[in-house]
């Protein structure tokens, strides 16, 4: 089956130049995309979204941190390995499972999410968009994208929990960042 998601997506890959450049857009450079709603949340937020901010970036090195456990683990191909496959990017030798690329950008998305429903909402979209792209460029299965935004959404949930131990290590990054007229 996640084969068959897997083609169903990627079947389009090459068949358009507009939408080939954007997914490869995407899939190469969305991770850096999620740079916006944390600058949104940094400039223009209280302390509390600034805080979500910092705990953001904690969740998604959490995740990222998970990752590579599990790649260690469970080394899974990547689906250009085993099948003919539409590839708009350079092969990788990484596992296919879980998507870091995923973890990342869900890993932050949820978090702002927990804070600012309105952010966040687009931050997820951004996050389905980047998941989505990852298959279509023919880099990642549909499970490995599903296992990065679990991970992701994992660590969001273990960060937000926990927010309120890591509020003296957030408050004193602030506290910096404005002595150095960064917030």
């Amino acid at each position: 089956m996640d084969y068959k998601i897997f083609q169903l997506v990627n079947q389009f890959a090459g068949k358009s130049g507009i939408l080939d450049n954007l997914m490869i857009g995407l899939a190469k450079y969305g991770v850096l995309l999620m740079a916006l709603p944390l600058l949104y949340m940094w400039f223009k937020g209280d302390e509390s979204k600034k805080k979500v901010a910092l705990l953001s970036l904690l969740s998604m090195a959490i995740a990222l941190l998970i990752n590579q456990l599990i790649g260690h683990i469970y080394f899974r191909q990547r689906p250009f390995a085993f099948h003919e496959v539409n590839l708009l990017l350079a092969k990788s030798a990484d596992p296919s499972f879980p998507s870091d690329h995923s973890a990342f950008v869900f890993a932050i998305a949820w978090l702002l999410l927990f804070k600012d429903k309105r952010i966040g909402s687009l931050a997820l979209g951004l996050a389905m968009l980047v998941g989505i792209s990852r298959i279509f460029v023919g880099t990642h299965y549909p499970g490995d994208v599903l296992g990065g935004a679990t991970v992701g959404l994992a660590t969001a949930v273990f960060v937000w929990k926990l927010r309120a131990v890591f509020d003296p290590i957030t408050s004193f990054l602030i506290g910096i960042a404005r002595k150095l007229k960064l917030a």
